[in-house]
This record gives C-alpha cells, sequence and structure tokens, in this order.
C-alpha cells in the first residue's frame, strides 16, 4: 500500500499532527489509517537536550565500561557520544526525519505519540476542519477494514501531501502567533 502522509494541524500541545492513510490497493488489502505527533526544534535546542539527556544516562555509560566498551571518563564518554552519533537520533526524530525553514531558522520535529493516536480536535487545521473530522470518521470506520477510499478522496489527500510546505507555513504562521 501507497501511504499518503498529510499534516493535519497543530494540537493543544503544540505539536505538529500528521495522519497516514493507506488506502486499500487490491482485493488483499485494507484501509489503514495512524498518526503521529512531532514537536518543531532547532539545531541549537536539539543539541543542547542530546547533551543533557546523554549527561543524565550515567547507566548507559556504566553498562559501557562493564562490557568493556569504553575505558573513557564519563565526561570523556559524554563527549564522544555526542561528536559520533547526530543529536537528531539522541533525541529521537525518526517520525519525521526532515528540516523544514521557517523564517530563516532550520527546524527538525522530535518525535512525540504515534500508532493509533486518535485526536478529536485540534488547535489549528492546516486542511479543512471538516475534511479532518472526515477523516478520523473513516478511521474509526474503517481501519483495518475491506473499505476502498475513492479515487476523489485519494486525489484531494495526494494534492494535500504535494502541498505540504504550504501546509508547514501555515502551521508555523500559527505556533509563531501563540508562542
Amino acid at each position: 500500500m501507497k501511504e499518503i502522509k498529510i499534516l493535519a494541524g497543530i494540537t493543544k500541545d503544540n505539536e505538529l499532527y500528521f495522519l497516514e492513510i493507506s488506502p486499500k490497493e487490491n482485493k488483499d488489502d485494507y484501509f489503514s489509517m495512524s498518526a503521529f505527533t512531532v514537536e518543531p526544534i532547532t539545531e541549537e535546542d536539539g543539541k543542547e537536550e542530546a547533551r543533557e539527556r546523554t549527561e543524565d544516562d550515567t547507566e548507559l555509560w556504566k553498562q559501557a565500561v562493564a562490557g568493556d566498551q569504553t575505558t573513557n571518563s564519563f565526561e570523556d564518554w559524554v563527549e564522544r557520544v555526542l561528536s559520533l552519533d547526530p543529536w537528531q537520533e539522541l533525541i529521537d526524530c525518526s517520525l519525521y526525519p526532515n528540516s523544514f525553514n521557517y523564517s530563516g531558522v532550520e527546524y527538525w520535529f522530535k518525535s512525540g505519540g504515534c500508532g493509533q493516536h486518535e485526536i478529536e480536535e485540534l488547535a489549528f487545521y492546516t486542511i479543512g476542519k471538516k475534511e479532518f473530522s472526515y477523516l478520523m470518521n473513516l478511521w474509526k470506520k474503517h481501519h483495518l477494514k475491506d473499505y476502498e477510499i475513492s479515487k476523489r478522496d485519494i486525489d484531494w489527500l495526494k494534492e494535500y501531501q504535494r502541498n505540504e510546505n504550504e501546509l508547514m507555513k501555515k502551521g508555523f504562521n500559527f505556533l509563531k502567533e501563540i508562542v
């Protein structure tokens, strides 16, 4: 199944809320939907958070010492981890591994919740509120069922997917207003 991913809007916790829709493509397929949230983070803030998390995780260093994987002091081990692992991996940016430039600032996206992560209402909609409600109803009624979404619906979903940068701008404009 070819997944269609769209930014539906911003949650009440100021996270970006993406829907992932997998239409039924053949008789052995089924309709599927899920979602995930991500939080925008700058490189500076991401590196700082990665450092804090690594410095707070003395247990991992102890395991490395016990397993003869390092002879470094804790401080040297922290510096080595930070020099080898990209900060985006240390704080998990895997749900949306892209970056987005907004007003000259590059943002990455810290992973939040995912899976059957249904949210009934958003603080801000990057797609129409009616479209969002329609999709949530499809999810509730037809997830993992033998349901074929209409070609018309697939077309407008793919249009949203193609316009992801515009949806991101709308979302960031909203976030800028409330921060």
